[in-house]
Parts: C-alpha cells; sequence; structure tokens
C-alpha cells in the first residue's frame, strides 16, 4: 500500500510525497524525514528540485546534502543541508552581488568568519534571483519586468520559503531561527526582507547596502558624466591616477591624526575639513602637484553627490579610497575593469541599469541625460527595486533584529547613504535602537578591503542578538595579511559612537580603543 500526502506551504507552495507505508513505524507516522537523495523524487508543486546530492566531507566543507532547485520557471536556488545530527536547527540565507544572475550565497562566502554556517551546523540557500548573467550585465531585463520583480524583491521572499519548506520535510521538525546575511546588492536584499517580508527571518545583517537603486543609479552616471565626458574615450578619465595619488596624499597629510593615530585610516570622514580646492590648479606649464579645472570638476562630483533640480537626491562620498585600487580605482575612474569597454564598475552598473531597467533602450547614452525628467523616469524602477521605507513597525512587532554595516572608504555605495536611511528610520521612530543598529568600518572598501579592519563574525552577533538578547554596541573587526594571520583587530562601535585611540597602546589591538560619542 502507497499513503498519498500533501503539506501545503506558504505562497501557495506544496509538496506531494509518494512514500511506502511500510517503511515507516506507526508511532513515526506523523514525522516525515525524507532522506537527502529522496528529495529530488519527491512531487513538489510551485517549484522543482533539479538535484539532490549526498556530498562527502572535503578539506573546504563538512559532509551535507546539497540541492538544486527551480521556483516557476527561471527561479535558481542552492540549498546545502547538514547531516541530520549536525544540524543546529538554524537557518541562514545568503544574498547575492551586483546584478545577481548565477548562485549567490554570501554566507558562505563574504560572510563565512570564522567559519561558514554549514560547518557551524546552519542549513543555507542562495539564489540567482531569476535570471542569468554576469553580475555587471542587466541585459536579461530588456522588457521583462516579470525578471524585474523577481530581482526586486520576490526571488529572495519565495527561495526562503521553498528552503524552510524543504528544511522541515528534510529534518522532520520545525526551524528555531532563520537569519539573512548579505552585502551590497545582498545588503539591499536584506532592507527589503526586512521592509517588505518582516515576517520571512529573526535576524538580518545589511552590509554596505544597494537599497536605492534610482538614486545610486544617479550618482553613477552624474559622475561618470563628469570622469568621461568623450563616450569614445574610456580609456583616459578625466581624474588621472597621478590626480588621484596627490588627493589621497593631501588628505592623509591633512586629517589622518584626527582619530590619535597616523595609520592610513580615516576614524570618521567627516571629521576631516580639508577642501579640494586648496590643491593648485594647473596651468599650461604646469602637470605634477595640480589638478586641472575638468579635475576639480569631477572631484567635485564624487564628493558632493547626486543633484537633481538643484537638490541632492543621493549623497556624495566621504574621504577616503582614492588611490586604492578597489576604491576610485575598480569603482570612479578605471584602472581596474570589470570588462573590455567598461572603464569601472560604477559606468558598468550605471549605464546598465539606466539602458535596460529604467528606459528598456539598449541604445541609452549617458552623455545626452540631462536628468530634468529623472523623477517621472525612475518612477517604476523605484517601485520595484528601491528598498528606503523607513517604517521598520512590523518587522519591529515580528520580533526582528537588522543590523547596517558599511565601510567608510567604500566607493560604490556610498557610507553616507546608509548613515541617512539609519537616522531617517530613528526620526521615525525614537525607540528603534531596540531592533535597529548601525556600524561603520574606518577605511574598509567595499564590503571588504582597504587598510582597515574587514571581517567581523557577524553571522555570531546577529545570532546573539536575536537568541539571547546581546544588544551589539561593540564588535570585534579584523585584518588579515597576505599569509592569512590576523595583522590587527579594532573595534567598530554603534553609531553614532566610534572608537577612539587611547593614546598609549598598541594600535594594532582592540583594547587599545574606546568606544565614545
Amino acid at each position: 500500500m502507497r499513503i498519498r500526502r500533501s503539506l501545503a506551504g506558504a505562497a501557495g507552495l506544496a509538496v506531494t510525497l509518494l512514500v511506502s507505508s511500510a517503511a515507516i513505524p506507526p508511532a513515526e507516522a506523523s514525522l516525515w524525514e525524507i532522506p537527502c537523495t529522496a528529495l529530488q523524487s519527491a512531487q513538489w508543486s510551485g517549484f522543482r528540485i533539479d538535484a539532490a546530492e549526498a556530498v562527502a566531507a572535503n578539506e573546504n566543507r563538512p559532509a551535507h546534502c546539497a540541492v538544486t532547485g527551480t521556483i516557476d520557471a527561471e527561479i535558481r536556488f542552492e540549498l546545502l543541508l547538514p547531516l541530520p545530527e549536525a544540524w543546529n536547527g538554524r537557518f541562514v540565507m545568503g544574498g547575492g552581488g551586483g546584478f545577481v544572475g548565477s548562485l549567490d550565497n554570501q554566507a558562505m562566502t563574504l560572510y563565512a568568519v570564522p567559519e561558514s554556517p554549514l560547518h557551524r551546523g546552519f542549513a543555507t540557500v542562495g539564489t540567482d534571483t531569476g535570471h542569468r548573467g554576469l553580475v555587471i550585465d542587466a541585459t536579461w531585463a530588456l522588457h521583462r519586468e516579470d525578471r524585474e520583480i523577481n530581482f526586486g524583491h520576490r526571488a529572495v521572499h519565495v527561495t526562503a520559503e521553498v528552503a524552510k519548506r524543504i528544511i522541515r520535510l528534510h529534518y522532520g521538525r520545525d526551524i528555531d531561527y532563520s537569519y539573512f546575511l548579505g552585502c551590497s546588492r545582498g545588503g539591499g536584499q536584506a532592507m527589503m526582507e526586512s521592509q517588505r517580508y518582516p515576517d520571512d527571518f529573526d535576524g538580518i545583517v545589511a552590509g554596505a547596502p544597494a537599497y536605492d537603486w534610482t538614486g545610486i543609479g544617479a550618482q553613477f552616471i552624474q559622475v561618470q558624466q563628469a570622469m568621461y565626458p568623450d563616450p569614445s574615450n574610456l580609456r583616459s578619465p578625466v581624474v588621472t591616477p597621478e590626480a588621484r595619488r596627490l588627493l589621497a596624499r593631501a588628505i592623509l597629510d591633512a586629517c589622518d591624526h584626527l582619530d590619535g593615530v597616523t595609520d592610513g585610516i580615516l576614524g570618521d570622514p567627516r571629521a576631516c575639513d580639508f577642501r579640494p580646492e586648496s590643491l593648485p590648479t594647473c596651468s599650461a606649464s604646469t602637470t605634477e602637484g595640480c589638478l586641472t579645472p575638468a579635475q576639480r570638476r569631477a572631484v567635485g562630483v564624487i564628493y558632493r553627490g547626486a543633484v537633481v533640480g538643484g537638490q541632492v537626491v543621493y549623497p556624495g562620498f566621504p574621504f577616503g579610497g582614492e588611490d586604492d585600487p578597489g576604491g576610485w580605482g575598480a569603482w570612479v575612474a578605471g584602472g581596474s575593469s570589470p570588462l573590455p569597454g567598461v572603464p569601472n564598475y560604477q559606468f558598468a552598473f550605471g549605464t546598465q541599469l539606466y539602458k535596460y531597467i529604467i528606459f528598456d533602450d539598449a541604445d541609452w547614452d549617458y552623455t545626452a541625460y540631462d536628468f530634468s525628467s529623472w523623477r517621472e523616469d525612475t518612477r517604476r524602477a523605484a517601485a520595484l527595486l528601491n528598498a528606503t521605507n523607513t517604517d521598520l513597525s512590523a518587522f519591529d512587532v515580528s520580533g526582528g533584529k537588522l543590523i547596517l554595516w558599511t565601510g567608510w572608504s567604500d566607493h560604490a555605495l556610498t557610507a553616507h547613504g546608509t548613515i541617512g536611511y539609519f537616522e531617517d528610520v530613528l526620526r521615525e521612530d525614537p525607540d528603534a535602537d531596540e531592533y535597529l543598529r548601525l556600524f561603520l568600518a574606518p577605511g574598509v572598501l567595499h564590503c571588504s578591503g582597504g587598510p582597515g579592519p574587514d571581517a567581523v563574525d557577524w553571522l555570531g552577533v546577529i545570532q546573539g542578538w536575536v537568541e539571547r538578547g546581546e544588544a551589539p554596541a561593540r564588535v570585534i573587526a579584523s585584518k588579515r595579511g597576505a599569509e592569512g594571520a590576523v595583522e590587527m583587530r579594532r573595534p567598530l562601535c554603534a553609531y553614532p559612537a566610534a572608537a577612539r585611540y587611547d593614546g598609549v597602546g598598541d594600535p594594532r589591538r582592540e583594547e587599545s580603543f574606546v568606544c565614545s560619542e
């Protein structure tokens, strides 16, 4: 005899199990524990499992069950399940970067500090958000609003629901706690979850969040208009490497000492009162140690932010990272081209966003756009992509906890934007610190890198807050050298506090710094 049982899930997702009644002892008939390799043979409604494979342990990962599947027609996911005896009862989803386009799980890469969630016993999932392509490619969105909706918010939500359903059926019990970790696009996904789907996760960590796509896009295009005014010449940025070095040296000379230690790291760039216009202006007979008028204008746009109709619609970048290959080099002024013919990541993401999502026009010319109709042009995209809602009351009611963090020297997504969102939430809800915290990482580039300590056990931090009520006021960030050894540890302090050097201790040790406002 065969038993047919259907278990309905959220969002209309269900599974129909066809199993032998002889295989289930009567006392355990209510506990449906589907073995790894049997997951693929079960009949699922709303999604399919393409493969379910028992993976042996190796030097990088413990033994686990790897499940890949597809929701609807295009949303692919990969779910990694610890062995039943190793599962800690918890689930964590990792975000994706850029326009995603492949199975991405930042919980297993960027956030695998000091070890991956799988090693800790977490079940974990990632998704391609419903399309395939390079992280800087948005051609998939041309005349495809369904894909834009999936990318904007739906894919993460339904992937979380499907993963939870499979986890419950595989282990035969409910999940104790659920988490989400993301940075960049993944940080924006994290914020979107807290706003649109507040019941999906108990704890969320949003790093360097791309939460205001239309504002970020305006900033990218205006910077690139100043940096590459001639679209036929994308090899020679207005701000040359020499000019970047001049600017970086001048800023550090003026302000590096303000946090109490001279180490090439600005503790809080807002304390630096350096003015780029104080640098000499190049004349016809000088080419070194000065900025040309065009370079001054471009630098001004970078620090000023995106302006539409005389109003700043997205803030500019703070000082720091001007001469770093991963700062201005990769994101602003070339030097680390992501693809041939694409000078930097701001250029890539900005033009792709405007061509394939905002205007649905592959021939759109960034140099001809004057932003006079920007608000109307971007209204539809903003409704799909932006996670700018500052009302987190539903997330609060659900018991959720949200951590925002970003690097001060991030030239992909300005720290000023993340600070602005945080402060807007506090203005709306003065008690928001009960569920929301912000941490700023001095000298850290986009999600990682730079001279500052960039590695934090964010999964452990958010788990401690959610499960043990340990609201974070000070977390420890580490910096590893080329050989992998820790070279520096410093505290990151819950905003608005910042780490200050005590003046006597070893600046490479966290105990030499105190948190103060």
